[in-house]
């Protein structure tokens, strides 16, 4: 299990100064739902867009990569054998896919690195996630019981390119920045830096990173992008004031900015909510179909290289505004900044299954 938090002592950010900018805009669409359902025009045929299926969970069978276009599953090999004893855990970063083993029958977690339909091990340890420059993998691990958390950083190989720093195990990194590794503690982002994991700063919540600049909701919840070390700031008007704020998502051209607001309804389920800041404009558009009930535990986003944001997951299908169970689907949709409508398609599936959006 990785538990996120970080040391005591982080150093607060410099006072920023706020220049003058027209007030932000929301660009809305004009297929805006209050409940419901998740519509759009239907998907083409040539999406290239590949799941991960059953990639959360015990392990009692072995997880797939759907072929979206085709239909057709192909099961991931190079995983321990099917065993309910042992859990998998899915999670993507950009073009990276690890695959995490642990449960009561392994002695230690395993990370594995899916490339295409086969997983090769990485290495032992908790987590792992790519450095921002793609320069090989962070990996946190308690490496001896009831002892000292360990961060290291090591090449695909398994090459050791930097050594294992003790860390508290409730200060674990899960996330690489140009400005250092992110961190949460007490419902605070914390970032550490690359060669001492000495706290560099520390923001109410960092809701993503591109090259230049942070999103960062600040104290009172308003939104700024923040250039770490400068004393600047542009200030981001909240597009909604409904919903929890999740993480980001940033464009391959680290333009746009997809943000997810959630809000509990009835049932196990919560109401999506995607705005998308394009931090050129500082204008916020509004994805079609939104906001629409979404099962919390199928939820997904991501943007492909050819600038498409892909949402995965299992969403409502009926006008009702108490929906049931049964009254979501899994289903996969892409939006480009500018279009009108999104590009569904009913995924063959069980509503339950767990996704993974697989980046070429």
């Amino acid at each position: 299990m990785l538990i996120l938090a970080c040391l005591v002592g982080c150093t607060s950010t410099p006072r920023a100064v706020r220049p003058t900018a027209a007030a932000p805009q929301v660009t809305a669409s004009p297929a805006q739902s209050r409940y419901g359902p998740f519509s759009g025009q239907p998907l083409g045929p040539d999406s290239g867009i590949r799941l991960l299926v059953g990639g959360d969970g015990p392990a009692d069978r072995a997880p797939a990569i759907l072929d979206v276009d085709a239909g057709a599953s192909t099961p991931v090999t190079g995983l321990p054998d099917p065993d309910p004893r042992v859990t998998l855990s899915t999670f993507v970063h950009g073009r990276h896919t690890v695959i995490v083993v642990s449960g009561p029958a392994v002695d230690q977690g395993r990370l594995y690195l899916l490339k295409g339909d086969k997983a090769r091990k990485l290495a032992t340890g908790w987590y792992a996630f790519p450095a921002f420059d793609d320069s090989g993998f962070w990996i946190t691990d308690r490496p001896v019981h009831d002892g000292p958390c360990t961060v290291r950083k090591q090449a695909e190989d398994g090459k050791v390119l930097r050594r294992p720093r003790w860390s508290h195990c409730g200060a674990l990194p899960f996330l690489d920045t140009p400005y250092g590794l992110h961190t949460r503690h007490r419902d605070e982002s914390i970032l550490l830096t690359h060669d001492s994991l000495r706290k560099t700063g520390r923001y109410p919540q960092i809701i993503a990173a591109t090259s230049q600049e942070l999103l960062v909701r600040q104290r009172g919840g308003n939104l700024a992008l923040v250039t770490p070390g400068a004393e600047e700031e542009r200030p981001i008007g909240r597009p909604t004031g409904a919903g929890e704020i999740k993480d980001g998502e940033v464009s391959p051209d680290g333009r746009y900015i997809a943000v997810p607001f959630l809000a509990p309804t009835t049932g196990p389920h919560e109401r999506l909510d995607v705005r998308v800041l394009d931090t050129k404009t500082l204008q916020w558009a509004h994805l079609p179909s939104m906001p629409v009930p979404v099962d919390v535990k199928t939820r997904r986003m991501r943007w492909t290289p050819d600038g498409r944001l892909v949402l995965a997951g299992a969403f409502v299908t009926t006008t009702d505004a108490y929906p049931r169970e049964s009254d979501h689907t899994s289903m996969i949709a892409t939006w480009r900044p500018g279009e009108q409508t999104l590009s569904i398609r009913r995924l063959p599936v069980n509503r339950q299954t767990s996704l993974a959006i697989i980046i070429p």
